[in-house]
């Protein structure tokens, strides 16, 4: 346990006075913030209404007042400033009157050609109209805030988190990879394993102690992400179960970075070769239709996003949750034998 503890201070130390070392530690704290910017705000989850408040292109402040009950609405001084507004982001609908044609002209962002659905904002102008020349007829638009049945299943959660922080542990773990690979290769450069030949301790001893670092590293950032992408009130022991059966995928690629490369630069080279697997992966479980995921199997990342993703939208059985988690080590073990001699004859 000593050596082992010996092992993971030198670690720690080599790692930080690398700049690459600590590039691949500061890298994901910004990367994680980043994200938390993409997560929808309270604003940007309701209704946005742009409106015409002045000259003849005015709106009626009752319909404003109207508008304001669902939506949040945004005052301009003219057609011109509300369209430009439109062309913008974070507002769906415009709103002005047209004294020519005397009516209301409702302004849809990015609309699609011949679409024939109402807007919001009609459909509060139908109301309007209907209750200042019909008082006596039933309503004709009521509007809702709760979830409809056919949608009471769904994840609460944004799909930016579960999305983002599947392939965000994802990265760590390739991240986890690179500082095995890279201390490997250090030493490999150095000298260092040629010495450490020498003392008490063994190769299963120093890999195991290559690997301390790497694994509070990805522990640490995991629950980092947690708390930034508002994932905490996802089953933690299933994220950590996760988290340590694609530490075999951290394992596997750090020992083939550190037998194939003999400095730095080939590390990265290595790495970028191997990144593409991520890559692919994380694009094969996105992009391509359900029934085309087959694909992409044969690779562990893939099966790492898919049971991330199912325990952050709170839909994974213990069940799935087992098999999956016990093929991403298969693969890596299948993976391991195949590469066996080549890993054993470049670590040598």
């Amino acid at each position: 346990m000593k050596q082992l503890l010996n092992m993971f201070k030198f670690d720690l130390k080599s790692t930080f006075k690398s700049g690459m070392g600590a590039y691949m530690m500061i890298t994901p704290t910004i990367m994680i913030i980043v994200l938390k910017f993409f997560l929808p705000s309270m604003d940007s989850t309701s209704a946005n209404m742009a409106v015409v408040t002045e000259g003849p292109n005015a709106v009626k402040q009752e319909v404003i007042v109207e508008l304001e009950t669902f939506a949040k609405v945004k005052t301009y001084a003219t057609i011109e400033d509300m369209e430009q507004k439109l062309r913008g982001t974070g507002t769906v609908e415009g709103l002005y009157w047209d004294p020519d044609e005397e009516q209301y002209v409702s302004v849809l962002e990015r609309n699609i050609e011949k679409n024939k659905a109402f807007s919001s904002g009609a459909r509060v102008i139908r109301k309007y109209y209907v209750e200042e020349n019909y008082p006596d007829r039933g309503k004709t638009n009521t509007f809702i805030y709760d979830v409809p049945e056919e949608l009471s299943d769904r994840s609460e959660t944004s799909p930016v988190a579960t999305m983002g922080g599947s392939m965000f542990i994802l990265f760590m773990s390739f991240i986890g990879a690179f500082l095995i690979g890279l201390g490997v290769v250090n030493d490999k450069e150095l000298g260092t394993d040629r010495a450490l030949q020498v003392t008490p301790l063994t190769k299963a001893e120093y890999y195991v102690g290559r690997s301390i670092f790497p694994l509070l590293t990805i522990a640490f950032y995991t629950i980092v992400s947690l708390l930034i992408l508002g994932l905490m009130h996802v089953n933690i022991l299933q994220v950590y179960l996760v988290v340590i059966s694609s530490f075999s995928i951290t394992l596997l690629f750090g020992l083939l970075i550190g037998a194939l490369a003999h400095n730095d630069n080939e590390a990265i080279g290595v790495g970028k070769m191997l990144g593409m697997l991520l890559m692919l992966s994380i694009l094969g479980g996105t992009l391509l239709p359900d029934n085309w995921h087959w694909v992409v199997y044969w690779t562990p990342f893939y099966w790492v996003y898919d049971v991330l993703e199912s325990v952050f939208t709170q839909t994974a059985t213990w069940g799935d949750f087992a098999w999956k988690n016990a093929l991403i080590i298969g693969i890596c073990a299948m993976y391991f034998i195949v590469l066996k001699k080549k890993i054993v004859k470049g670590l040598s």
